[in-house]
């Protein structure tokens, strides 16, 4: 790998404070995805299936507006195009339905790694990333090697591989930087609003036995509300098409 030189700087004390709350919210970003896996692992089962409910309560109001406008156009209803129609609006929908699928089993092959490797990869990291975070030595980001190795370095952080981050090891660097006052306040807002906004906060609930009891309830009235709307919904459209039997035309093959 070639060797990159940043110029020293004298003010050391000021930029290991910077390198440490880079560090910390890296460790911080981690932690939220933890967080993230942790709650899908937890709540996802449920959450997949109030929004399938969703969906089908979704695709009946849709197919009631549907025949109600041709009935009250006095034209037929034909289903074969009103399930194209619908399709093609649901179909966003349907992504967002996978995507959650998609998260909740990803989230349950997730294991947990032990906590000395965990903590032997965090502190490789520490050291990795004060030579090579891209905030704090701006070759990274113009150097192609120095950046392919950075985005390695981060992928195996965030897999606890401290064997593959030693591996990653760089050489040492000179450090230099200017302006490090405004970038340490910047980082530190970047912490504040990692630490105040979700996933984070889910740790406030994986924590508290209770509170996780209250959300599953929570979801469970939701699955319960979602399912009786949706008979609701189906009765509605059999009524309606009943109701207006006589001026409906169903076209057929």
């Amino acid at each position: 790998m070639s060797k990159v030189i940043i110029p020293g700087h004298e003010d050391k004390d000021l930029y290991d404070d910077y390198t440490e709350l880079l560090v910390q919210k890296d460790q911080l970003e981690k932690e939220a995805v933890s967080y993230q896996i942790a709650y899908t692992q937890e709540f996802g089962e449920l959450i997949c299936a109030n929004f399938e409910l969703k969906i089908q309560c979704i695709k009946v109001k849709k197919s009631i507006s549907y025949c109600r406008r041709r009935l009250n156009r006095g034209l037929a209803v034909d289903p074969a195009k009103m399930d194209e129609e619908i399709e093609r609006e649901m179909k966003a929908y349907y992504l967002q339905r996978d995507e959650l699928q998609k998260d909740y089993a990803e989230a349950k092959k997730a294991g947990m790694t032990d906590g000395i490797t965990y903590m032997r990869a965090k502190k490789i990291y520490r050291r990795l990333a004060k030579l090579l975070h891209p905030d704090i030595n701006e070759k990274t980001q113009q150097n192609a090697e120095l950046s392919d190795l950075w985005l390695r370095i981060v992928k195996a952080y965030h897999m606890n591989d401290a064997q593959k981050l030693e591996e990653l090891g760089a050489d040492s660097f000179e450090r230099d930087y200017s302006d490090l006052e405004e970038r340490i306040e910047k980082v530190e807002r970047e912490i504040d609003a990692i630490i105040s906004t979700e996933p984070y906060t889910y740790k406030e609930i994986l924590e508290d036995e209770e509170k996780i009891k209250e959300l599953r309830n929570t979801l469970q009235a939701e699955h319960d509300d979602f399912e009786q709307y949706l008979a609701t919904l189906k009765h509605a459209l059999e009524e309606m098409m009943k109701e207006e039997a006589s001026k409906v035309i169903w076209l057929t093959n």
